[in-house]
């Protein structure tokens, strides 16, 4: 074997290294874990109703995402100033990525419903956080925790 033969291997293999390591640096890195959370409803006051007369009360649900609290076909019962607690809703909670989770305030009104407001819920840890839902006219706020 020559010389110009060996130094050609010699460097033939030092570029094969070279590009093996190149390879190596320009893999892509593994995506980041999705950052996630849970909500959790605490309670939810009805500061004014949208019914102001007559009957002089609304039925709430939450809709959390594409669920509905409480299941099933009635809403909860509100009377100005009343506060509910999560287990008359069927207990609201859900896991949810940093996107933010979507929460509605909907009442139940014959022959359909009425969304007071859509709101969404960033995903950051929070205790006892408040969000206040208007139309104009019905106000609730909704008191709820963040976990991640």
């Amino acid at each position: 074997m020559n010389a110009s033969t060996k130094t050609g291997r010699t460097l033939m293999a030092l570029g094969l290294a070279a590009a093996g390591l190149t390879g190596a640096a320009l893999q892509p890195a593994p995506a980041a874990a999705a950052t996630s959370c849970d909500f959790a409803m605490v309670s939810l006051k009805a500061r004014n109703l949208q019914t102001d007369n007559g009957s002089q009360e609304d039925f709430v649900w939450l809709k959390v995402e594409d669920r509905w609290f409480p299941a099933g076909g009635d809403g909860v019962q509100y009377d100005l100033g009343e506060t509910h607690f999560p287990g008359l809703f069927g207990n609201p909670i859900a896991g949810f990525g940093s996107s933010g989770l979507e929460v509605r305030l909907v009442l139940d009104k014959w022959p359909g419903n009425i969304t007071v407001e859509r709101e969404t819920i960033a995903c950051d840890e929070v205790t006892n956080a408040t969000r206040t839902f208007s139309n104009g006219d019905a106000v609730y706020d909704l008191v709820y925790n963040v976990t991640d």
